[in-house]
């Protein structure tokens, strides 16, 4: 049985990816332990699948049409950085977002989905963010990371569609290849889904 890595994202609008590249150039400055994310590939995570079999992702590429009928674009704001698993060790950079009940409400739907074709879900709590970069080792300035591109986290974001990708791992990153995309032309999403 042949088996893909694969997650389920928001793809950025392409009028975020240079605003987005210069701040990561900003916070190269400080931080140049940092491995960063190529801005064409930075996206919301939804859900990460890990290790999937072929046919149980053509399953969810179908069952992902229903949701982007339910649910009509989504608007968010930028947040803050942070660092996972903290600030004290960072390992992955990040800039939050928030799209309020609406953003929760895609999540749940994907991860509902999700267990109906008995697929992985994770058990963490749904966080949104847009993973900047990412560190082997603990980065000496760590304790910085929050007060450096404070100034550049004003703005919006539009999510108007629903990805299913295919993550290929190779030495300069993963590449990400779409292999189901979704428009979210929906009405506002109801409850119970």
């Amino acid at each position: 049985m042949n088996e893909l890595r694969a997650f389920v994202a928001l793809p950025l609008p392409d009028a975020l990816r240079t605003p987005l590249a210069g701040l990561q150039r900003e916070l190269a400055e400080h931080l140049p332990e940092i491995r960063w994310v190529r801005p064409e590939a930075l996206h919301l995570t939804l859900a990460f699948l890990g290790r999937v079999s072929e046919d149980s992702l053509e399953q969810l590429g179908r069952s992902m049409l229903s949701i982007g009928g339910l649910f009509s674009p989504v608007t968010a704001t930028f947040t803050r950085l942070g660092a996972f698993p903290d600030p004290d060790r960072p390992r992955v950079l990040w800039l939050g977002v928030d799209g309020g009940d609406r953003l929760t409400e895609l999540h749940e739907a994907v991860a509902l989905r999700l267990r109906k074709l008995r697929m992985p879900v994770e058990q963490r709590s749904f966080m949104p963010h847009l993973t900047l970069g990412r560190c082997r080792r603990p980065l000496a300035a760590a304790g910085r990371i929050p007060a450096v591109g404070k100034k550049r986290l004003r703005g919006s974001i539009r999510f108007d569609r629903l990805v299913l990708y295919e993550s290929r791992l190779a030495a300069r990153g993963a590449h990400h290849l779409p292999r189901q995309i979704v428009p979210l032309q929906g009405p506002c999403p109801e409850s119970g889904l």
